[in-house]
C-alpha cells in the first residue's frame, strides 16, 4: 500500500495534500459518505497510527477508527 492520495481515493474517501504545522506536507481526509457530519465536513491528517492501522484493517476502517470521537473531543 502506497502513501499517496490514490490509496485513499479508491477506498472512497476524499483525500488531498496539505501541510502540518510545521509546513512538512501531509496527507488529510474526509468521508463524504459517512453519517457522522464531522467525518463527512471536516478534514483529518492520516497520522503514522492511522497509517498503520490502516495497513492491518483497511483504509476505511483506520479513518472510522481514528476519527470516531472527532465530534466529542478536539485539540
Amino acid at each position: 500500500m502506497k502513501y499517496n492520495v490514490t490509496t485513499f481515493r479508491s477506498a472512497g474517501l476524499e483525500a488531498k495534500w496539505s501541510r502540518n504545522s510545521k509546513g512538512a506536507p501531509i496527507i488529510v481526509v474526509r468521508n463524504p459518505a459517512s453519517q457522522r457530519e464531522h467525518q463527512r465536513t471536516s478534514w483529518w491528517f492520516v497520522d503514522r497510527s492511522m497509517w498503520e492501522t490502516a495497513a492491518k484493517v483497511g483504509v476505511v476502517e483506520a479513518f472510522d477508527r481514528h476519527t470516531l470521537l472527532g465530534d466529542v473531543f478536539a485539540i
